[in-house]
């Protein structure tokens, strides 16, 4: 398989490293071995996650260590330099497990030359109310204790950076100011969340 091929699998959602950098990790052979289990149809969802969470640690050059241990020492490094972007935090190991179960699917139907070959309910994908929506994590936001100090007060739907929740990568809670959680694009209703954020691929 081409270094650009491997790329395309996992490239969605690696905030600050772009086509050419994952390439040139692929291109390194660090990885290979965790790269074809997403070429074996067989292989069952937790070789796939745990394969998916060692490339995500060498794609940040920690391999072995977790990835909310890479995610504390980043977060560290540039709180000291006084700029942090969330997005280019590596995700944590809920949030990897989706991506990872959604790469799995996608690489499947490539191969198999067919969409939808298994339930992409149980491979990091939910119906939301605009079809089929990535599973962001499975773990909670944020300790209770952090949510309650992670508010906005937008005069908007929140569907876009102007709510600072939209643009820290969390949903409205109870505690926001004017949506209250529960009447923006940004909230959880029924267990659903809302938004349009993206479609699953055919």
């Amino acid at each position: 398989m081409k270094a650009l091929d491997k790329a395309k699998i996992l490239k969605a959602a690696i905030g600050g490293h772009g086509k050419t950098t994952l390439i040139d990790r692929f291109c390194a052979g660090d990885i290979d071995e965790h790269m074809d289990i997403f070429l074996d149809i067989h292989a069952t969802k937790d070789v796939v996650i745990r394969a998916g969470i060692a490339i995500f640690q060498n794609i940040y050059h920690a391999p072995g260590t977790t990835l909310g241990a890479i995610r504390y020492n980043m977060f560290s490094r540039k709180a000291a330099a006084g700029l942090i972007k969330p997005e280019t935090l590596p995700p944590t190991e809920g949030a990897a497990t989706q991506h990872s179960l959604r790469a799995d699917l996608q690489t499947r139907d490539w191969m198999l030359l067919q969409s939808m070959s298994l339930d992409p309910s149980d491979y990091g994908w939910m119906v939301g109310v605009h079809g089929y929506e990535p599973v962001p994590t499975l773990d909670p936001m944020a300790p209770e204790e952090l949510l309650r100090f992670t508010s906005c007060n937008s005069n908007g739907d929140c569907s876009n950076r102007r709510c600072s929740c939209k643009k820290n990568g969390v949903k409205c809670i109870s505690a926001c100011g004017n949506c209250k959680g529960i009447t923006c694009n940004n909230c959880i209703h029924d267990g659903v969340e809302s938004g349009e954020d993206s479609d699953l691929d055919s």
